[in-house]
């Protein structure tokens, strides 16, 4: 959930995704590197008023609390970095025409990217599908948004879960699942509780497109769909997008995409560990710059304590 303040300070408890770096944990890059570290990585998104991306701001802005103790940020970074993104296409019945427009969205957000990010594509009505898994090849993912239709039920729970696991198999250390649906669920068998709890383990953020859903194949049990969104957005830092009409869909897409780029990664060495692997809460405190009026500010609920 986001939060609009107008004082000088902000404070979030929720959102934006924590990436926790595990000691003699191996990372797989072109070349392969070991790396040793105990820091904890805390991805943040400030926008202003207008909801665009607010740059430039001085470490000093950054305030993390954890059980109540400010805890030493060891850096700031600014810099932009590759993306490994599971793309998440609600093809259901309840979609109808949206399908195609969603499926052209994708297709732009793909025009966006850049050598180095990668994509997978996971489709799901009554059933998910693993189109693609992860790929730097956006053709690949762009010629099977050409056979996008609409049919059958919506397992939206299952289809996070899938993009949550198949995260697993990212190489990028900044994850995201993209998640393009009128929302609601009837035909999952995952729990929403279970979702929230994989996609904490994932390090990755989820952001979703949630557009109306079509009055022909309007469904009581999916009505409360940008809601669904909005709470698996907030458990994994993230936000939802909902539209009220297909004509906002691309500018979103825009501004989606802006905000995944733009993001402050702050490095801290969390203290008393107790290296039981137990949930962490931190919070977030940010000093409004000078001629501010208002921001809003997301960032991870906490990390879990698997150093060693």
């Amino acid at each position: 959930m986001l939060l609009f303040l107008l004082g000088p300070e902000i404070r979030a408890q929720s959102t934006a995704g924590i990436r926790t770096h595990v000691a003699n944990e191996k990372i797989d890059h072109a070349p392969k590197l070991s790396v040793w570290s105990n820091l904890a990585l805390i991805d943040v998104s400030v926008l202003d008023r207008n909801g665009k991306p607010l740059r430039g701001l001085p470490p000093s802005s950054f305030h993390l609390f954890e059980h109540g103790a400010e805890q030493k940020i060891v850096s700031v970074s600014e810099t932009e970095v590759p993306v490994s993104a599971v793309l998440v296409l609600d093809e259901s019945r309840s979609m109808g025409k949206g399908v195609r427009r969603c499926a052209e969205a994708v297709q732009k957000f793909l025009d966006q990217c850049t050598d180095s990010d990668e994509f997978a594509l996971i489709s799901f009505a009554d059933r998910v599908v693993v189109e693609s898994d992860f790929t730097r090849d956006a053709g690949t993912i762009q010629n099977r948004l050409l056979q996008a239709k609409s049919q059958g039920n919506t397992a939206l729970l299952d289809a996070v879960r899938s993009a949550a696991m198949l995260m697993r198999h990212a190489h990028n250390q900044r994850r995201v699942i993209l998640v393009l649906s009128d929302g609601g669920d009837n035909q999952s068998r995952s729990h929403e509780a279970e979702v929230q709890r994989i996609l904490l383990e994932t390090e990755a953020q989820v952001y979703a497109v949630s557009i109306p859903q079509q009055k022909l194949f309007e469904d009581p049990n999916t009505a409360s769909g940008p809601e669904l969104l909005d709470r698996l957005c907030d458990a994994a830092g993230g936000r939802n997008f909902a539209m009220n009409s297909f004509s906002d869909l691309e500018r979103a897409i825009r501004q989606l995409n802006d905000e995944i780029r733009s993001e402050y990664v702050l490095a801290f060495k969390p203290e008393h560990l107790m290296h039981d692997g137990k949930f962490r809460r931190v919070s977030l405190r940010l000093t409004r710059p000078p001629g501010v009026r208002q921001v809003s500010v997301s960032c991870s609920p906490g990390y879990y304590d698997v150093f060693e």
